[in-house]
């Protein structure tokens, strides 16, 4: 029974510990970028210290979560982690909509040998390369349009002769 309970307390702090002590948080990159902005060193950060953090500066009362008109690190790092978080989808996103546009091409028996370039940017499609015709420039634009996903569609594609 001893052995039984001695097993549980370890578990648990063993769990309780993977989830890190204040001092492993406080070696966290955010952390860091965070005692670099709080010039006074008081723990916090005004709405003046934010200005230099390009996400946070401008939308500085969305990361104020408690409305005390300051950032304790925790909501600093809380919103950071968030706005990374965003970048990551969004560059998943892009490239999921760039190898669906390419699938789709390949698929149409016009477009099969064709060597057209695809990359997308917060859902805006940029095809380019060299097509034999005008139709074929359109015929990519739109199947590249129909797919999920894409906002709109700058064609850069160049007609070759």
């Amino acid at each position: 029974m001893t052995a039984l309970l001695a097993a549980a307390f370890a578990s648990g702090a063993i769990s309780a510990h993977a989830f890190g002590t204040e001092e492993d948080q406080a070696q966290t990159p955010l952390y860091s970028e965070f005692k670099k902005l709080d010039k006074n060193s008081d723990g916090k950060l005004t709405r003046q210290e934010s200005v230099r953090d390009h996400d946070i500066g401008p939308n500085f009362d969305k990361a104020d979560t408690d409305k005390n008109d300051a950032l304790s690190a925790k909501e600093y790092s809380e919103f950071k982690s968030g706005m990374q978080q965003a970048r990551v989808e969004s560059f998943l996103d892009d490239s999921s909509v760039t190898a669906k546009v390419k699938a789709e091409l390949l698929k149409d028996d016009g477009m099969k040998a064709l060597a057209i370039k695809v990359q997308t940017h917060h859902g805006q499609v940029i095809l380019s390369g060299f097509v034999d015709t005008e139709a074929q420039a359109r015929r990519a634009v739109e199947i590249a349009s129909s797919v999920r996903g894409v906002l709109s569609v700058k064609n850069s594609l160049v007609v070759k002769g």
